[in-house]
């Protein structure tokens, strides 16, 4: 059974199989330029979650088989994604009157030029990697003096380093091991700044190290944007806040098990895989689909509601780049939700009730009710309820 099929039809029982045996699957098993294999295999990579690419990363460096290093180097790729970049493919093994390279990774206003290599163990040929890149400078494929980043699966990278540092290449060339690249995913993917995005692209480029402000400025921003995410939760739950009751905290697992089982639903409702691209921002390969999960425990006054905070950026201003935007409300008490559709909550923007943070940046407050007849969403400032019945996954 081809290999995407399976997927489609039996993800989990995909996801517990090993690496060899998922590329086995995809087309005839032979990992070749413009194969089948390849075209399978990447489309995978680009809907499995950022744990599994780590995980899949991992297993390339510590273990020795068949094409361990052209599948190393799709991985890396698909991580450069998950990094926010538009990243290319490049080709497995060179041919003549071809230009070799791993990937191209752009961004605005600049590109890097990717070199994947499981070991630094053999000498690595920097005036050929150098030599390509200027191939694709002259072919308009990258900028001029377009950097590159040798992605290096082993830690002990010294002799590479003092290779760099020796030659003319110095100030064109950087390190990065694999482990410190899925670092960086791991924190993209956990916040909701694209400042932190734009960071991260920073500090992999060339950069003078004897003042290391941009770095402290990537920890910075990753850190507020973590401490802002706790002063929303805050902000939520002040509706049930009081002296004579304590705050009752929903564990993280249970939340993030929620939107695991929402995005599901949601894509097969859609018929494409979503992803996480950011925290709680998930959006599919054509970028045509996005979503942003919202997950509320229950609160009772005189009704029984759930309460969201539904910010104009980033959750906005996500679901309105996309040709479709859905805002996916769910309960911690119950396993569905509803996917609300960009265009309705657009139609009651202006007439939620709003909250303007001392940074400036405005969210508005959704209450979902519940009651015998169903849920709906109400739009306080001119009493309009919604029935979400049709909304349902």
């Amino acid at each position: 059974m081809p290999l995407l099929k399976f997927w489609k039809s039996e993800r989990d029982e995909v996801l517990k199989m090993n690496l060899e045996t998922i590329v086995k699957m995809a087309g005839d098993g032979h990992l070749k330029d413009g194969s089948e294999t390849s075209i399978e295999f990447r489309q995978f990579l680009s809907e499995v979650e950022g744990e599994k690419l780590a995980e899949y990363a991992t297993y390339c460096i510590e273990n020795a088989f068949t094409n361990s290093g052209q599948i190393l180097q799709d991985v890396i790729n698909e991580i450069g994604r998950r990094l926010g970049f538009k990243a290319e493919n490049g080709r497995y093994q060179g041919v003549r009157n071809d230009i070799g390279f791993d990937g191209i990774w752009n961004a605005d206003g600049f590109d890097l030029v990717i070199e994947v290599k499981t070991t630094d163990a053999y000498t690595i040929k920097l005036d050929v990697i150098a030599a390509y890149r200027n191939k694709l400078v002259e072919a308009g494929r990258v900028r001029k003096d377009s950097p590159i980043l040798l992605v290096i699966g082993r830690n002990d990278t010294q002799s590479l380093e003092a290779q760099v540092r020796g030659s003319m290449h110095a100030w064109s060339m950087r390190i990065i091991g694999v482990d410190a690249l899925i670092k960086l995913m791991e924190v993209n993917l956990t916040t909701s700044s694209e400042e932190v995005t734009e960071k991260i692209h920073t500090i992999l480029q060339p950069i003078e190290y004897t003042r290391i402000d941009k770095i402290v400025d990537v920890i910075f921003t990753a850190a507020e944007d973590k401490q802002n995410e706790v002063d929303e939760l805050e902000e939520g739950e002040l509706v049930e806040k009081s002296e004579s009751q304590p705050q009752d905290r929903t564990p993280n697992e249970i939340l993030q098990e929620r939107k695991d089982n929402l995005i599901r639903k949601l894509s097969d409702l859609k018929n494409c895989q979503l992803v996480k691209r950011k925290h709680s921002l998930y959006a599919d390969q054509a970028d045509t689909t996005h979503a942003v999960i919202a997950i509320s425990k229950q609160y009772q006054r005189s009704e029984t509601f759930y309460w969201y905070a539904y910010h104009n950026d980033p959750q906005r201003k996500f679901l309105g780049e996309a040709k479709e935007g859905f805002m996916v409300f769910g309960m911690t008490d119950t396993d569905y939700g509803f996917a609300i559709p960009y265009s309705l909550l657009e139609q009651h923007w202006n007439e939620l009730y709003s909250t303007t943070k001392k940074n400036g940046k405005e969210y508005k407050h959704i209450f979902i009710y519940k009651a015998a007849s169903g849920y709906s969403l109400r739009v306080g400032k001119v009493g309009t309820e919604v029935d979400l019945s049709k909304y349902k996954i």
